[in-house]
């Protein structure tokens, strides 16, 4: 499995040496490898008070291709903006949707066969720790049931702290709709800097050279991990700022907004602005904003204070007549592409692109491709039932074969109208 266009090779992405400890001593990373999975370890010395006693070998399997798809860079932005990065030997990622954290976790289970039940987690509190006895326990209540009801994760996968808090805030009480950062850790030294290592050389090497579309995926989520709206009616501001913690960072966002048509402004420190109404329209029909749907709700809040935005970009008319409500034809394009080139498994399709299988099905059928359930005349339904009764000798296969239908159309026929 080779194809440059619908994967990702792990392998070129591996550092040559794994980090450890906090002299950051290097050991060289071995690799073996077949057509679908990379084991890979690394051996370190053991040593006491006196010298070295023996050695230790770390190893992992893991998945050598990866979809190269929106889905995936949506991942990967994510990551990048929400990961930690130094070389701890810990996995993290933090978010406080948690339609985000279902979507990270899932993606670590399709495309690395991480299993959810190796996450370990707790939530992260934006206050002070309470000191009162009844509040405390009451506001932990919450915020454990908001989490474990709404994501994969379990109980039994948390920390003993399961809910930790902030001192330098003057936060004393927690916000009614407020249920806190969920906090996912793995702590495995080499699954972690394969992961960081990865997501490291994507962004500042190869992302502003891919398809207009991955780099939409990957901006996509660095908003939705990064992203500020700002909105001042009454100075007429209507702006989208996003951190950037390094200068480099800063300007492969800028360019890779760039390719997508959208300009921004570079002001000193970490911020990354795009402000003029052409841009913030490109954010809308681009869809950018849509991956954090708190986000995206406060800027639909915030186009709409443009006048005559409705006929512009054909958004915020009534429901089920936005212009987002239709697939884009690219989309389109990229479907059928598969589908003729002998790829009929709307399954696959959907995972090569990244998208829901039901969106997959319905521009084949519109589009006449695919499995198709074909209309039956009510006359012919009736024929076909008054057929079985005159036949009782032929089964519904039979039947089936004669009037070119199928099986279960004899089935439903004869039990609708039980002749």
């Amino acid at each position: 499995m080779n194809n440059d266009d619908k994967y990702i090779d792990l392998l070129e992405f591996l550092p040559q040496n794994i980090i450890c400890g906090k002299l950051e001593k290097q050991f060289p990373l071995s690799v073996k490898l077949d057509n679908k999975y990379l084991s890979l370890s690394y051996i370190t010395n053991l040593s006491n008070q006196t010298g070295q006693v023996g050695v230790k070998e770390y190893s992992l399997t893991i998945p050598r291709f990866l979809f190269k798809n929106i889905r995936t860079f949506e991942v990967i932005g994510l990551l990048q903006a929400e990961m930690g990065k130094t070389n701890n030997g810990n996995l993290s990622f933090a978010n406080h949707e948690y339609k985000l954290i279902n979507y990270v976790l899932y993606w670590f289970k399709k495309e690395l066969e991480f299993d959810v039940k190796n996450w370990k987690w707790s939530i992260k509190l934006n206050m002070q720790e309470p000191t009162d006895l009844n509040y405390k326990p009451k506001i932990e209540n919450k915020v454990i049931k908001h989490w474990t009801e709404r994501t994969k994760i379990t109980l039994e996968q948390s920390y003993p702290k399961k809910v930790t808090y902030i001192s330098n805030t003057k936060n004393i009480k927690l916000k009614d709709h407020d249920y806190g950062t969920l906090v996912l850790e793995h702590k495995n030294n080499l699954f972690s800097q394969i992961i960081k290592n990865f997501v490291k050389i994507i962004t500042y090497r190869e992302i502003v050279n891919y398809e207009a579309q991955l780099i939409q995926g990957y901006m996509k989520a660095i908003i939705a991990g990064e992203g500020c709206i700002e909105i001042s009616k009454q100075d007429k501001k209507f702006r989208v700022h996003i951190s950037a913690s390094k200068e480099e960072e800063k300007e492969i966002f800028y360019q890779c907004l760039r390719k997508l048509g959208v300009e921004s402004i570079k002001y000193k420190g970490d911020k990354l602005v795009i402000s003029k109404r052409k841009n913030n329209v490109q954010l809308l029909k681009q869809r950018l904003m849509t991956l954090s749907p708190a986000k995206y709700a406060k800027f639909l809040n915030m186009m709409q204070q443009y006048p005559n935005i409705k006929e512009e970009t054909g958004y915020f008319k009534e429901k089920g007549k936005n212009v987002w409500n239709k697939i884009p034809q690219e989309i389109i394009d990229k479907i059928i592409e598969l589908y003729n080139s002998g790829i009929t498994n709307t399954k696959e399709i959907a995972e090569r692109l990244g998208l829901h299988i039901l969106k997959v099905q319905r521009v084949l059928q519109i589009n006449n491709l695919g499995k198709r359930i074909t209309t039956i005349p009510e006359s012919k339904r009736m024929e076909i039932a008054k057929y079985v009764k005159d036949h009782p000798e032929l089964n519904h296969e039979q039947i089936a074969k004669q009037f070119n239908v199928s099986k279960s159309a004899v089935s439903r026929a004869n039990l609708k109208y039980n002749l």
